[in-house]
């Protein structure tokens, strides 16, 4: 299965996170370079060391801590060290991006990261976002979130290329001024680079919905114990007959689905991302009114069945 890689970029200030927050509610996969990139940055010896080469000991104080305010005041004065600075740690963040992208499930994947134009990283995507605000607004989230100067701000600023610059590539664009309405335009874009998303009203749409569920809990550690145990080649068509009569009104099914389940050692953690994990698949694939009836339908089973465990 191909999968779709959107980059989610956008100056200092912009709100990139709270757009990949939104995402992320909505059910999609997002993967944080700029917190990759921290982490690593800490963590890989090989990374340190070439860290250190670059900038010199004090990179690092003397418990191997990154000194993360002796390397910004080197950086942002000199340019040059900066772009090499990027150049070093951007390998190893997207090769981490290569493996996230490899093991998950989603279809598609987000990639947040705030310099995605000037590393020339764009070229790896298939789809770019780019997230704006007024410089002003942009300013003064940054000095409450940060405790920085005006000044201090429009010196990192500098560093990353303008709106302007990144318009030139032509990516979708989200205004997060707090006055255009935010989640409108992130369902938008969804529906921009997902414009053959399916209704869910076929049977088809409902062994795709089935399978692709199934295959997420057979890898998913919390809920694998409860279904390692099942035969696939019954369990499945047993569940699309279910969707289907629930969904498009099909006869044929006639097994209680809630007692099935009455047996199992269930909590109400597993419930939940048992519904978490269902209401995902859903918003990955699927879009209409039998995506909510799926969703509504599934909470009713799970709390009908924990009420007859005694777990509500």
């Amino acid at each position: 299965m191909k999968k779709l890689k959107v980059g989610l970029t956008g100056g200092i200030g912009s709100g990139k996170s709270l757009v990949c927050s939104v995402l992320e509610k909505m059910g999609f996969t997002v993967f944080y370079s700029d917190k990759t990139a921290k982490k690593l940055i800490h963590e890989s010896a090989e990374l340190k060391s070439n860290i250190i080469e670059l900038i010199g000991p004090l990179a690092y104080d003397e418990f191997g801590n990154y000194n993360t305010s002796y390397v910004s005041q080197i950086v942002f004065e000199n340019s040059h060290k900066l772009a090499a600075l990027n150049e070093l740690i951007h390998p190893f963040v997207r090769s981490e991006f290569d493996l996230f992208v490899k093991i998950t499930d989603a279809r598609i994947v987000f990639n947040e990261a705030a310099i995605l134009y000037e590393t020339g990283a764009y070229k790896s995507f298939d789809q770019i976002v780019l997230v704006t605000a007024p410089l002003e607004t942009r300013i003064k989230r940054c000095m409450l979130r940060d405790n920085l100067t005006k000044e201090a701000i429009e010196r990192k600023m500098q560093n990353q290329w303008s709106d302007e610059k990144k318009r030139d590539f032509l990516p979708y664009e989200i205004i997060n001024d707090g006055v255009n309405p935010l989640l409108t335009q992130v369902e938008d874009f969804v529906s921009f680079i997902l414009p053959n998303k399916r209704q869910l009203n076929t049977r088809e749409d409902i062994e795709l919905l089935v399978q692709t569920f199934y295959s997420k809990v057979m890898k998913d550690v919390i809920l694998v114990p409860f279904f390692m145990h099942l035969d696939f080649s019954v369990h499945l068509p047993k569940m699309v007959d279910f969707w289907c009569f629930v969904l498009i009104g099909t006869t044929g099914y006639t097994t209680n689905v809630i007692e099935k389940h009455l047996h199992m050692p269930l909590q109400n953690d597993h419930f939940d991302h048992w519904i978490n994990l269902f209401n995902k698949t859903l918003d990955e694939l699927f879009v209409g009114e039998n995506v909510e009836t799926a969703k509504q339908r599934a909470l009713v089973i799970a709390w009908t069945t924990k009420s007859k465990l005694n777990l509500n």
